[in-house]
């Protein structure tokens, strides 16, 4: 929890609290389109439950870019095995 509290500080508020690459802790996982759906349904309920304002549409816009991101890398890795991740 502590390492997603730091990303989304990071995205959200331009505070660098996060280091790293949050792709490369997903990039081997055997995700599916529903996966990604199911998340980006669990990650709005919950800031709709405990937040409101520009920060929190802010919050759901770019999850729903990061989850449509993340979900192309992962096809396209999977689609071919012999390119490597950049991270």
């Amino acid at each position: 929890m502590k390492r997603m509290y730091s990303f989304w500080n990071t995205v959200l508020f331009a505070e660098q609290y996060h280091q790293g690459n949050p792709f490369s802790k997903h990039a081997d996982l055997p995700l599916e389109d529903r996966d990604f759906s199911k998340w980006i349904e669990l990650f709005k309920a919950t800031i709709d439950e405990l937040f409101q304002g520009d920060k929190a549409e802010e919050a759901k816009e770019r999850a729903d870019k990061m989850g449509v991101m993340f979900l192309s890398k992962i096809k396209y890795l999977r689609d071919n095995p012999n390119v490597k991740p950049l991270v």
